[in-house]
């Protein structure tokens, strides 16, 4: 929770994995759903929002679209087939 209207997921070394922003005014309260698919929060805004978090496959989808472009026109050789085997999966 924070008091820039957003909320946010870290991993376990402190890399922040996912982002939520849509409050308007101070996140106070985050729960997980049981099954870690869902976060609901809280916010000063008298609204509740319930998020659902990405997977780490659809992150890594999401990356490599991302990428895409630069991997195929500027990545040295070596590394321009990194995401074949994500763009496969997604297919």
């Amino acid at each position: 929770a924070s008091s820039d209207n957003t909320a946010r997921l870290w991993d376990l070394t402190g890399k922040l994995i996912q982002e939520f922003k849509g409050h308007q005014d101070t996140v106070w309260s985050v729960s997980f759903s049981p099954d870690g698919k869902y976060i609901a929060t809280a916010s000063s805004d008298k609204t509740a929002r319930l998020w659902r978090i990405k997977s780490l496959d659809e992150m890594l989808v999401q990356g490599c679209d991302w990428l895409h472009d630069y991997l195929q026109n500027n990545a040295e050789e070596s590394d321009k087939h990194v995401c074949d085997e994500i763009s496969a999966q997604k297919k």
